[in-house]
């Protein structure tokens, strides 16, 4: 399967979708796609839009769908299924119980095609520069039938095994994604409270034994106090966390680090921080109870 001689359909051209349309174009793959808010945005990249996700699946040899949450996969599978071409591989990239994608790919199946659980890890400015990392797990013929197109979707990927390994996979990666932020977030505070040189402080431990992706990442974010625009919207992480806390009750294991930073950005949606870029709970811990203004001091 070769990008000249494969449309891929994207059904979700949001902040996630849309770059991973961008990479495919530019790996030779034609594209059409979908979004259910109007955009011209695929059609100026050199994409073609169309009318509904049943018009994306008439047209597409692979799809993929990344979209907000369970409700939504539902109807694009829906949609999708009734003009299926048999053997269709349709990447589901949403970030959604595994229950529910599990149905999702009955319908698929018994549609004739096969649908793949394949979350990916990253956040959207980590995608056009193939920095993000996709999961992929399913059938393995499947995945080897769509290798191409997971190659040019957003740097490395990893077949994970049978299906819904994907999105335990991602849940790995987002405790522990979630925790270095808040134990970041709690060091820049000190370093800031001890009245420290925040920048020196930065520098000096970006390529220490403690520091983390998310230290360098979000570091200048919290000297900054700039939480808007949010690469990385808490609104997000959180809905994600939930899923992360149901799965660690099933395997039975006590997550005190864990429960300690989900009750953290509880308390960030509970205070309407969602929109924020996650470094905002820094200023959660310094106990600041108003949305902080972008750039305050």
């Amino acid at each position: 399967m070769s990008g000249t001689q494969t449309t891929v359909g994207v059904v979700g051209l949001g902040r996630m979708g849309m770059p991973i349309a961008r990479n495919l174009m530019e790996r030779g793959f034609a594209v059409v796609g979908y979004r259910r808010s109007p955009s011209d945005e695929l059609t100026s990249a050199g994409g073609t839009n169309l009318a509904s996700a049943a018009d994306v699946a008439a047209k597409s040899d692979v799809i993929i769908s990344i979209v907000p949450d369970a409700d939504a996969v539902d109807e694009v599978v829906a949609a999708t299924t009734t003009t299926l071409k048999p053997g269709t591989v349709h990447l589901e990239m949403s970030t959604i119980p595994v229950e529910r994608k599990l149905r999702a790919r009955d319908l698929v199946r018994a549609a004739g095609g096969d649908l793949l659980d394949c979350p990916i890890s990253g956040s959207p400015p980590m995608v056009e520069p193939r920095r993000a990392t996709t999961f992929a797990s399913g059938m393995k013929d499947s995945v080897d039938s769509a290798q191409a197109v997971l190659d040019a979707i957003s740097g490395p990927w990893v077949y994970t095994g049978e299906f819904g390994t994907g999105a335990s996979f991602k849940y790995v990666a987002n405790m522990l994604m979630a925790s270095h932020m808040a134990a970041a977030a709690e060091a820049m505070l000190l370093a800031r409270r001890l009245g420290l040189d925040l920048e020196l402080v930065q520098d000096t431990l970006d390529n220490s034994i403690g520091a983390s992706a998310i230290w360098r990442q979000r570091g200048p974010v919290m000297r900054a106090r700039q939480w808007s625009p949010a690469p990385g919207p808490i609104g997000t992480l959180h809905e994600i966390l939930a899923q992360i806390d149901g799965a660690a009750k099933m395997a039975a294991l006590d997550t005190p680090v864990f429960s300690a930073t989900k009750a953290l950005f509880d308390q960030a949606m509970i205070q309407g921080w969602a929109d924020l870029d996650i470094a905002a709970v820094h200023d959660l811990l310094d106990g600041k109870d108003a949305k902080p203004e972008k750039g305050q001091p």
